[in-house]
């Protein structure tokens, strides 16, 4: 079936979508068909997607909204497990992310980035979590949450930067009245992983009810759950040797330790060709390698311990005058923690006299380092993986406050705000279980002196270091204390906004054919951020073994802007015309940066020829300018998940492209595979970017036919362009690699020239300089285009009520291009590096319930179709791979909610309720969020999961 009659088929059946539709707990003709909730109360109106506050308004971009009541369904603790069920969302950095993790939580609108989906509270703009300015789910208090509402497509006219995919504004209830405690438990089938939520809330009126408080605070406590403990993560696995099957395998940086040993003379002691030994006893070689399972120790889950709290104030200080404000406080720290730390192939010099190693092994370090692997002190220069003990253990802590205040009222008809606030986030980064580089290098070079081993080099208190052997006892403790190294990071990221904004309509001027007035929107907004990030001196030096190189990053910048919208109804209450509108808006935003001034707009409008049908439509050209880290960052080192198109006995490049790239002649054939798959990569910022810019265009309908009451379907069709994407060079290590040695195949091409390779053996690993350099440019082009769907209906029965919800997404297209001349990569239904994930080309969630009273009960379908290999499915690696595809996964979950009284309310789930496994892959796949052998941010790892809640208010 091609993608167009596919589309053209779920167009056709979108009233039969029950297996493809999210459910949120929608009001018929709200949310789900764009018109702002009333905020019971008579709260203000908040319109995402736009600054025009009029009652009734219908939005018209896409808007999927889920309320409290859902949110409490689903027992969220954080919000990010509810975000992620979107279709419309991938996983961005998640509970389940530990190697690669800062310790955040962020949402990802239509896999092009968490760095550009915006984030809002009431409209405006949250605290950031550090310099590249995404915000930390976890400081959002979701006891507090009356609504999340999230529109998916360009909003720059309306907020400002960063919106290109989209918007999710968590719209708070700063209303409350009396108070409510809340508990949450819940734990796996197989015991761990417990969770523990507490949360109060109380509210209430002052000064006779001129004014209102609401003030919350929460703790909650995460378990971890290690790779170890679930069947599928436990071992790491690797293609095997004919690449027809997966096996269990691991890293070569092990223990015994392995080395180099690919030079064509060696090839009579390497007995498995795979260029790698190990050492047997008294330093000498094993003609196999050994691998370490780094699986166990990983967590699956990271544990998290956070504190929340927080007030909100309103007071009127007339009666057309109103006074606000807001503080919240945030303190979370998550922890990771990795397989223990190890020398990763890095070089080493070995004195030929070292007592450790036995003659045959120097002989046979002769001819693997050759001519020029020989320092001046006779040192033989080599490539060692050895793995210590003790697992590398992260901490991140952060502080984050936001205090917000300002006045808001009405003149002559028109709305009127100012306001300011001020974020601050702090965090402190521990890092344990490493060792420095230099002192192991120190502890390598040993003599014998009157039959004792003594460092060369004594000082500090050196201690020799054996690592030449298969017996653990041989290595020391004091010398493994010598050579350990703990580092640290301090970063600080602030950011001040104020502005103020007028709307309302123009009274009596109006179309001749409507009866509504024009709608507008002015405002003004200026924004400064400013960030710190410092690690110490033996991080920011690249002295660790295991964690790398962080380099300082300090910048800042502001941006100035001015915004207008329009809001103009046409035609209302007309034969064929019961309502016709246009909308418009414009933004000039003002930057200190090289970005200096773009323009933001937008233009649609909607159509209703009759009360059951209407039609919408929208441009929206939107921006993303680059944030401090992307501007300030100097060079850092990076490990890349991927393949080196010249390494292995079979190589895929040219032996000419090869060689011209820095192989040493007589190497090809012969250069050692990157170890456990990954390859050295640099990148690095540039003041000198411009900004993203995104073309959005959303065209749909909403059905809400009166002879089906209270049914509402909604189709729309949506295309998304980002061009000149802040991206890595040809956006990314592996794809650089590939327009060197497959697109190009052009040595003084810039891809061919960002390649820097061992002189001794043509790796891409080993050396401090030694890899692929992508430092980042405007040259990334991302595009996508398909179909969202929505469906909400009821139907009486007795004394309740049955309720069908959800939405589905239909990705027709996703095209990732690392720049102009590359190709053009298809990524819809495909996984793995090349296009940096998963992205599957049907999603949905639907939820089937029933309310009577205070009780109800209801199942949940998250259904995630079927993906196949990218490389595989687009021909860039023409060697087999045993995964080429990921069937399509089904989820499903029980929930329940019973009002015991009007006081009390108990809820219960069991997430996952079949215990559906994930679907495994090799460490040959790669892409953001592969890791324990999956995508655990996407296909559940955890299992069956029970969960217990109790709400009781006073």
């Amino acid at each position: 079936m091609t993608r167009a009659s596919a589309a053209r088929r779920i167009l056709l059946t979108t009233a039969a979508l029950f297996v493809s539709i999210p459910a949120a707990a929608q009001d018929v003709g709200g949310e789900l068909a764009g018109r702002p909730a009333a905020d019971n109360g008579g709260g203000d109106i908040v319109v995402t997607g736009s600054r025009i506050a009029v009652p009734n308004l219908l939005s018209n971009s896409p808007i999927n909204t889920t309320d409290s009541q859902e949110l409490a369904l689903q027992g969220t603790v954080n919000v990010e497990d509810s975000l992620v069920e979107i279709p419309q969302a991938t996983p961005g950095t998640s509970s389940t992310n530990n190697n690669g993790s800062n310790g955040t939580t962020t949402v990802n609108l239509r896999g092009v980035g968490d760095i550009r989906t915006l984030v809002l509270v009431d409209g405006k703009r949250w605290m950031p979590s550090g310099n590249t300015g995404v915000v930390d789910l976890n400081t959002i208090p979701v006891a507090l949450l009356k609504r999340v509402e999230v529109v998916t497509g360009g909003a720059s006219a309306v907020y400002g930067s960063d919106a290109l995919a989209g918007v999710v504004n968590f719209i708070f209830n700063d209303r409350f009245e009396g108070a409510q405690l809340g508990l949450t438990s819940q734990i796996t089938e197989r015991g761990d992983g417990h969770l523990f939520d507490a949360n109060l809330t109380v509210g209430g009126e002052f000064a006779d009810g001129r004014g209102h408080m609401t003030m919350w605070g929460g703790y909650t406590k995460r378990e971890p759950i290690f790779q170890g403990q679930r069947e599928f993560s436990r071992y790491a696995l690797q293609p095997s040797r004919d690449r027809t099957s997966l096996i269990r395998a691991g890293s070569t940086t092990s223990f015994p330790a392995n080395i180099v040993l690919s030079a064509p003379g060696n090839r009579g002691i390497d007995a498995d060709g795979d260029g790698t030994v190990s050492f047997g006893p008294g330093g000498t070689l094993n003609g196999e390698a050994s691998f370490y399972n780094t699986n166990p120790v990983n967590y699956l889950q990271v544990p998290q311990e956070r504190w929340l709290g927080g007030a909100n104030v309103r007071y009127d200080v007339t009666d057309d005058i109103e006074a606000f404000g807001r503080f919240t406080f945030a303190h979370n720290r998550v922890s990771t923690q990795l397989a223990p730390s190890g020398t990763f192939f890095a070089s080493f010099g070995l004195n030929p006299d070292n007592p450790f190693l036995a003659p045959a092994t120097v002989a046979a370090l002769r001819v693997e380092a050759g001519a020029g692997g020989v320092d001046a002190n006779g040192n033989l220069r080599t490539q060692i993986g050895y793995r210590f003990a003790a697992p590398r253990f992260s901490e991140f802590t952060r502080n984050a406050f936001q205090v917000q205040g300002g006045l808001r009222g009405k003149v002559g008809g028109w709305n009127w705000e100012v306001f300011a606030q001020h974020s601050r986030t702090d965090l402190n980064t521990q890092l344990t279980g490493d060792a420095n580089l230099g002192l192991i290098q120190q502890a390598l070079l040993v003599r014998d002196v009157n039959g004792t081993p003594q460092c060369i080099d004594p000082t500090g208190g050196c201690v020799p270091l054996n690592i030449f052997t298969n017996d653990p006892s041989s290595v020391s403790q004091a010398a493994l204390d010598f050579i350990s190294l703990d580092l640290q990071v301090q970063a600080m990221t602030r950011q001040t906004v104020a502005g103020g904004t007028l709307s309302g309509d123009l009274g009596n001027i109006r179309s001749p054919f409507a009866d509504n007035p024009i709608g507008l929107a002015f405002g003004v907004e200026y924004r400064e951020e400013g960030s710190s990030y410092r690690p110490d001196a033996n991080y920011e030096a690249g002295r660790s073994a295991g964690f790398g190189t962080a380099a300082t990053v300090i910048g800042n910048f502001n941006v100035k802007e001015a915004f207008g919208e329009i809001r103009i109804p046409l035609i209302e209450s007309r034969p064929f015309f019961e309502a016709l509108s246009f909308e418009g808006g414009y933004r000039i935003s003002d930057y200190s940066t090289a970005a200096g001034t773009v323009h933001t707009f937008k233009a649609g409008g909607d159509w209703a020829p009759v009360r059951d049908i209407r039609f919408r439509g929208l441009y929206q050209r939107a921006v993303r300018a680059p944030n401090i880290n992307e501007l300030f960052q100097p060079r850092v080192e990076t490990a890349v998940t991927g393949i080196d198109p010249c390494a292995g006995v079979n190589p895929t490049a040219s032996q000419a492209l090869c060689e011209a790239t820095g192989v040493p002649g007589g190497r090809y054939g012969a250069v050692p595979l990157p170890p456990a798959g990954q390859f050295q990569g640099f990148t690095g910022g540039n003041p000198n970017l411009n900004v993203e810019k995104s073309d959005t265009y959303t065209i749909g309908a909403i059905f809400q036919p009166s002879f089906i009451p209270r049914l509402v379907v909604s189709v729309d069709y949506y295309s998304l362009k980002i061009v000149d994407a802040i991206e890595s060079l040809a956006g990314g290590a592996q794809n650089a690699l590939n327009a060197c040695y497959f697109n190009t195949q052009n040595i003084n091409s810039v891809f061919c020239q960002s390649i820097l390779r061992d002189p001794i053996n043509g790796s891409l690993f080993g050396g401090n300089e030694t890899g692929v350099y992508a430092t980042l440019v405007n040259t990334g082009r991302i595009e996508t285009k398909g179909f969202d769907f929505a469906v909400n209906y009821s139907v009486p029965i007795g004394s309740g009520q049955v309720r069908f919800g959800g939405n589905a997404t239909y990705v027709d297209s996703f095209i990732r291009q690392g720049g102009e001349g590359l190709p053009a990569y298809e990524c819809s239904g495909r996984f793995g590096a090349i296009c940096n994930g998963l992205i599957p080309q049907f999603k949905s969630t639907s939820r089937l319930a029933y309310e009577n009273g205070g009780t109800i009960v209801s199942l949940r379908w998250r259904h995630i179709g079927k993906v196949e290999l990218d490389r595989f499915a687009l021909g860039t690696d023409t060697r087999p791979s045993p995964v080429t595809s990921l069937r399509a996964a089904n989820y499903f979950d029980l929930d329940t909610s019973l009002n015991v009284s009007e006081a009390f309310t108990l809820t219960a789930g069991i997430s996952n309720l079949f215990d559906r496994q994930p679907q495994v892959f090799g460490n040959d796949v790669g892409g953001l969020g592969a890791t324990a052998n999956t995508y655990p941010g996407t296909y559940d790892g955890l299992g069956r999961m029970f969960r217990i809640g109790a709400v009781a208010k006073f």
